[in-house]
């Protein structure tokens, strides 16, 4: 079985498609764009869905977020600048260890409380 894809709300679908599409190789299906939906499909065919939920809030639970694994942490440092000179403000890069795991990681807020992470092993 395979993930085939998810569906993340957000007020601001252009935005955050042109942050997936420009920054983390993901290719927009939709032509052509819709303000209010998009579809977007990474380079290993994982699909992405992102959609205006009306005029309703999007409330992502905390810690909720959707993760990249890169392979070392210059690329995590690479992406953390990318990502600034892109306009968006993504926190710092840390080295973390949870549960045994050694990562360098930085996570980026997102509009509606949706983060990106970003990390390598170390």
């Amino acid at each position: 079985m395979k993930l085939n894809h998810a569906n993340l709300g957000t007020r601001e679908v252009a935005r955050v498609a042109g942050l997936f599409t420009a920054h983390f190789g993901f290719e927009r299906l939709d032509a052509p764009p819709r303000p209010n939906f998009a579809v977007l499909r990474g380079s290993d065919g994982f699909i992405l869905n992102l959609m205006r939920p009306g005029n309703a809030a999007v409330r992502y639970p905390d810690g909720f977020h959707v993760g990249f694994l890169v392979e070392t942490p210059a690329v995590v440092r690479a992406k953390h600048a990318e990502l600034v000179a892109g306009g968006w403000t993504p926190g710092p890069v840390e080295d973390l260890t949870r549960g045994g795991y050694a990562s360098t990681t930085f996570y980026c807020p997102l509009p509606d409380g949706l983060l990106v992470e970003v990390s390598s092993p170390r």
